[in-house]
């Protein structure tokens, strides 16, 4: 290399100056090699020379100016400084023999106070490369590689470097610089903990890598960035830092414990490895100017950090929950570590800021979302009713409950909590479980409410306006409500319309069917015990609910079918906010309830026919209960259709019409209880016939049996009578009006408490139809011309037979005669007209009859006896004739008789 020639005389005196102190130093190595005549420049400037030339002892690593070079285009602008050089110098002279791997050696840059009070210069770490056959380990003393080793000088030995080393910065740098140690370094530092480890004094880290944040529960480590965890990261962060600077070099085998910032120890334990607090010491040595760190598998957690419920919200991002909580309150939900709750918690992107303001107690709905206990996934049902922290003056102090969904299909299961889907697994936390929510749940609404929005039950809806019950309803507390379906109410059929009139006895029923679906008390389905139960409604009579499975079914439990109670549950625990809402397939109908066929009548608006009925005298037959009845009720519109205005003013008229739509005796069900024909009761002879018209059991027709018209009324609607139930219950086979009883006991009843129920009473159907059925229609008088037609029919058939019978039994006999030589006398008439003198003269009655055999006419023996038979089947073949009418039949008979003349001989 060449020198400058400025240097020569500097570096001439120079090497007169050291020659007093040693023959040949370092720096005497540096000098007569041009290849560092960059740092022979910086050490004249920064005046490192003397220090250099005095030591007795040292070691240089010396950078070659090619490493200067590269230097400078890694820090432009940046000029060298003391301390870099010094960090190249150690005190000790050190050959490459000695130089170990993970070996520190402490240079002669001194920060006070940084490595404690002994003023120990900083350190720098030596790694060689691992040997292999055939290549030679390369020695780095820093990030530095030795290209040159062991110049010997009598003050030290130089090693030639093929790049400078950078002194070691402060922990905190050190973290940010450091791959691994990157995301603890943005955790501290955010938090404002990186003070500490800035300050001039030794400290020991045990960071946890990125690895190993990830080996800890992702919620813990949010909650610990989040702002409202910075406290409990402060614990954590500090019980990973102990005071002073402790070099793997330094721990000895076997256990021992470290002090740390925090207050508790850390557990070392030097084996095969080295663990602390059993997690593994991953990298040791990582050298920075105020300590050192080593990095640990996994985060080092103090027992001082507890986690409740409250953190992992935090942790879950359901903040604003938790503050919800605390601010109302009810921190001990999630704040107490001992607690047990089940927490379903909506997220803070579905929950937003301030969003329970408008509620006029914003704590109900949020103990609306707890309940007590662990609920883990498998505990779920479908239709499961869970416990809230809820307990409300509505519901008497009683908890509110959340209705469980579970629904299933073939990709997944999906649960929700009153309508809410459970997003995610649920989230243990301490004796605590967390479920998330896209959404905050809501409170059962009101009573009335529920079921005002309700399209099933707008007939309920209709029955508690007509009543003004809505408005009692609204402050109803504790309450059970069986309520009947809107096609419940249909299937009343005109006793809904009965129910519906705007008068005092209507509305006084409707009222009492309405309070027979309300009950006092709070019955879920699940709290329902098997068998039956009854219970006691508003309207002061008992309903009897019973349970066979999931099946509840809900009514008077008087049915005329005993394997079946009332009406089905359809649709199960409608949560509200005073109690729990039913949905019933039928509406039950209290035992108090009296309603006859005549208020069935007026709910089907035949007014024409309820007035025929007071015109026939037979209207008691509307109004008691001493037997079943049939009706067929035409509409106004058929008697319209009819014309019978001035018919109906005929009593005796008027009192056939009706009975002939009356049948004895109860028809609930055309197609299961309908013969082919029923007798009305006009009488016997006239029988109403009925047929399923589409024969699909829903359209039914009727029509006098006989009758000359093929029209057939269609029934329209139909309603049935409901009769009151005595109230007796004295004992015996039969209570005091004379009905039969029998005894009704639920699960776990005794005889003593079984409820004592009277059977049935009579009661009546009504159809409506839609034309009348005339009493002449059947006409007896056809009935028996027809009989007569048969009789006199069969009377010719006979007549005819006879006559050819003789006529061919006179040929035979004449043509015998003519065979024996008789000679046939001739007649009166004959030999009248032979003789021709207009005599009269009388036929002898043999020759008249044989005459008149020949012409066709009957003989008076066979028209005799067949007038008696046909009279005979006359009579009993219809009814007895109108006074005054002769009968076809007599006419013909008389007709028929011969004159009683005693038939001659022949000649």
């Amino acid at each position: 290399m060449r020198r400058p020639r400025l240097l020569l005389l500097p570096a001439a005196l120079l090497a007169w100056a050291t020659c007093v102190v040693a023959s040949k130093t370092v720096l005497d190595l540096v000098y007569t090699d041009p290849g560092f005549s960059i740092l022979v420049g910086h050490l004249q400037k920064l005046r490192l020379v003397p220090f250099i030339n005095r030591r007795k002892t040292c070691t240089f690593f010396a950078p070659t100016n090619a490493a200067f070079s590269q230097w400078e285009k890694d820090n432009p602008g940046k000029r060298m400084d003391k301390e870099t050089l010094l960090y190249h110098i150690l005190w000790e002279s050190v050959l490459t023999q000695s130089l170990k791997d993970t070996m520190l050696l402490e240079t002669t840059l001194i920060r006070d106070g940084y490595l404690g009070d002994s003023n120990q210069g900083q350190l720098v770490a030596v790694s060689r490369g691992s040997w292999r056959p055939g290549r030679i380990g390369k020695i780095f003393v820093g990030d530095a590689e030795l290209l040159e080793k062991d110049w010997q000088a009598d003050n030290g030995v130089l090693h030639v470097i093929n790049r400078l080393m950078v002194p070691p910065v402060d922990l905190v740098e050190t973290m940010k610089k450091h791959p691994d140690l990157v995301f603890l370094y943005d955790i501290v530092h955010n938090a404002g903990l990186d003070d500490l480890l800035r300050k001039h004094q030794p400290f020991t880290v045990f960071a946890p890598s990125i690895e190993g944040f990830k080996k800890m529960n992702a919620i813990q480590v949010q909650y610990l960035r989040h702002e409202q965890g910075r406290q409990d990261l402060a614990i954590t962060f500090h019980h990973h830092i102990h005071r002073g600077a402790i070099y793997r070099k330094d721990i000895i085998p076997g256990s021992s414990s470290l002090s740390t910032v925090e207050g508790q120890d850390l557990m070392v334990n030097l084996d095969d490895k080295l663990l602390v607090d059993n997690a593994e010491v991953e990298k040791t040595d990582i050298l920075a100017s105020n300590g050192v760190i080593h990095v640990v598998s996994r985060p080092l957690l103090p027992s001082a950090l507890v986690w409740t419920a409250g953190k992992y919200l935090v942790g879950l991002n359901a903040t604003r929950f938790a503050d919800e909580l605390r601010q109302h309150g009810m921190s001990h939900y999630i704040d107490d570590p001992n607690v047990s709750y089940t927490i379903f918690a909506p997220r803070d992107d579905a929950y937003p800021p301030g969003s329970l303001g408008s509620l006029a107690d914003p704590g109900e709905i949020l103990r609306y979302h707890v309940v007590p206990g662990k609920k883990v996934l498998s505990d779920f049902k479908d239709g499961q009713l869970l416990e809230t922290e809820l307990f409300t003056e509505q519901l008497n102090g009683h908890a509110q409950r959340a209705k469980v969904g579970v629904k299933q299909d073939r990709r997944r299961t999906t649960i929700s909590l009153a309508g809410v889907e459970i997003k995610a697994e649920p989230v243990h936390v301490g004796k605590s479980l967390i479920y998330l929510l896209d959404r905050p749940l809501q409170l059962p609404l009101p009573l009335v409410k529920t079921i005002k929005s309700d399209e099933a039950l707008s007939g309920f809806v209709q029955a508690l306006s007509a009543t003004g019950l809505g408005r009692r309803l609204s402050d109803a507390r504790e309450v059970t409500v069986f309520a009947p379906s809107t096609a419940a109410w249909g299937n009343l059929g005109v006793v809904n319309d009965y129910l519906l009139l705007k008068e005092d006895s209507s509305l006084a029923a409707l009222e009492a069917v309405t309070r027979y679906a309300i009950v006092e008390g709070l019955y879920y389905t699940a709290d329902i015990k098997a068998g039956r139960t009854t219970l006691i409604t508003s309207e002061g009579s008992e309903l009897v609910v019973e349970k066979n499975g999931d099946n509840i079914h809900v009514g008077e439990g008087r049915l005329e079918r005993s394997d079946q109670v009332g009406g089905l549950v359809t649709r199960k625990d409608v949560l509200v906010e005073s109690g729990v809402l039913h949905t019933v397939s039928s509406v039950a109908l209290p035992p108090t309830l009296d309603i006859t066929l005549y208020n069935v009548l007026q709910g089907a608006g035949t007014k024409s026919f309820l007035k025929a009925f007071e015109t026939s005298n037979i209207t008691r037959i509307l109004t008691n209960w001493e037997k079943d009845y049939t009706l067929f009720a035409p509409t106004d519109e058929a008697f319209q259709k009819a014309d019978l205005e001035g018919a109906l003013t005929d009593p005796e008229f008027v009192a056939r019409l009706v009975r002939l739509h009356v049948i004895p005796g109860k028809v609930i069900r055309l197609e299961e209880d309908i013969r082919d024909d029923e007798p009305s009761m006009l009488n016997n002879d006239a029988r109403l016939s009925f047929r399923d018209v589409h024969h699909d059991g829903t359209t039914f027709g009727v029509r006098v049996k006989g009758a000359r018209s093929k029209k057939e009324a269609r029934i329209v609607a139909q309603g049935v009578a409901h009769p009151a139930w005595p109230d007796e219950e004295e004992e015996g086979p039969l209570t005091a009006r004379g009905h039969s009883r029998m005894r009704l006991q639920g699960p776990g009843s005794s005889d003593d408490t079984a409820g004592i129920m009277s059977a049935p009473r009579p009661g009546g159907v009504v159809y409506v139809i839609d034309r009348v059925l005339l009493p002449g229609d059947p006409d007896p008088l056809r009935a028996a011309w027809f009989w007569v037609s048969i009789v006199l029919l069969a009377l010719i058939g006979t007549t005819a037979l006879c006559a050819l019978t003789a006529v061919g039994l006179h040929g035979l006999i004449a043509e015998i005669r003519q065979l024996e030589g008789y000679d046939r006398v001739p007649t009166a008439d004959e030999e009248t007209a032979t003789e021709g003198d207009g005599l009269e003269g009388r036929v002898p009655p043999a020759l008249a009859a044989e005459a008149a055999a020949a012409a066709g006419a009957p003989v008076a023996e066979g028209t005799a006896n067949g007038d008696e038979h046909a009279n005979g089947n006359g009579a009993n073949a219809h009814t007895e004739p109108a006074s005054g009418e002769a009968t076809p039949a007599a006419t013909a008979t008389e007709a028929a008789q011969p004159d009683a003349e005693e038939p001659g001989t022949h000649a």
